[in-house]
């Protein structure tokens, strides 16, 4: 049993190095741009982004106690110069992603330290 259970380490050990450390959730961190979701405190799609609604959306939730960061897909950073304005006024932290690897709609994001209960996020609504 003993030797079974060091087998097991020894093989994930070499998994890792080989494939690197597996990751949480990863198409989920993907998605919201390499966040998990239960972090997001409000996210827009790169339509709403567009839209003033989801200018003000994004304004609003800025506003939240427990945000700790906005970050915006690269390709969204034109659009969300206001939003980043406005977050270095609040003295928020900002982040501009480029990971290749980023897949679905969401252009900007809020962030917490922690999991906050959002049950519907306005980039999920249809």
């Amino acid at each position: 049993m003993r030797g079974s259970k060091r087998t097991n380490e020894l093989e994930n050990a070499i998994q890792a190095g080989i494939h690197g450390t597996p990751q949480l959730r990863p198409d989920e961190k993907r998605r919201y741009l390499g966040f998990f979701r239960e972090r997001v405190i409000q996210a827009v799609t790169f339509q709403q982004i567009l839209t003033p609604q989801g200018m003000q959306v994004m304004e609003e939730a800025m506003k939240d106690v427990r945000g700790v960061e906005l970050v915006i897909h690269k390709r969204a950073r034109t659009r969300a110069m206001p939003l980043i304005v406005q977050a270095r006024k609040q003295g928020l932290d900002f982040t501009i992603v480029s990971n290749p690897n980023l897949k679905g709609e969401v252009a900007v994001l809020l962030v917490a330290r922690d999991a906050v209960d959002v049950p519907v996020l306005y980039a999920e609504q249809k």
